[in-house]
Parts: C-alpha cells; sequence; structure tokens
C-alpha cells in the first residue's frame, strides 16, 4: 500500500551532502516544512557534468514515514546518464541524507 504517500509531519528537515569532497563542507541541499512538504523532497536534482545528476529518495521516505523514524541518516547513489564520443556512460554520485521528523 502507498498510504504513506499522503502522511503529514508536524515538521521535518532534510539534509543532502557530496561525499564526493574532503572534509565537512556543509549540505549542498537543505529543506524544512510540515505537513505534505516532504513530498517535495522525493526526487532531487542537482547540476552534473554535462546532464541532471537525479537523487531518488522515494524509497528513503517510505522507511522513514511507515516506521515513524525520527532520525534517518543514509548514503544515497544520484543518477547521470552522460554521452560522450556516441557512448553512454552512467554516473553514480555518493550523497549523504539526513532527515527528522515529528510526527502530528
Amino acid at each position: 500500500m502507498d498510504n504513506w504517500k499522503e502522511q503529514e509531519v508536524a515538521e521535518f528537515a532534510l539534509a543532502v551532502i557530496s561525499k564526493r569532497t574532503i572534509g565537512n563542507t556543509g549540505a549542498e541541499y537543505e529543506k524544512s516544512g510540515s505537513g505534505k512538504d516532504w513530498q517535495d523532497c522525493l526526487t532531487l536534482s542537482f547540476d552534473g557534468f554535462n546532464n541532471a545528476r537525479i537523487l531518488s529518495l522515494g524509497n528513503v521516505w517510505r522507511d522513514v514515514l511507515e516506521n515513524k523514524k525520527t532520525e534517518f541518516t543514509c548514503e544515497v547513489l544520484a543518477q547521470e546518464t552522460i554521452v560522450k564520443l556516441g557512448e553512454t556512460i552512467r554516473l553514480e554520485t555518493p550523497y549523504e541524507v539526513e532527515i527528522k521528523v515529528s510526527y502530528q
């Protein structure tokens, strides 16, 4: 069932940190909100080499909401497809995702 997609939260905070750099450079993306605002964070897009890197967080949000987790951290790979010299190359870029949620 997809009941988790309709879940409203009292408050959430999301941070996405690139793992391509050395040291703590801070979050590349941050968002907070309430209600169903988290739905805007199911799929994120970042600048890539010649296309966008797509970060799909649907499974992460599903796990967090279905299990009523209040804090969750994991590594997620962003996908980017590049066509170079007639060859298609798929790049994966690691990100650390941190989510904090409070429920109504």
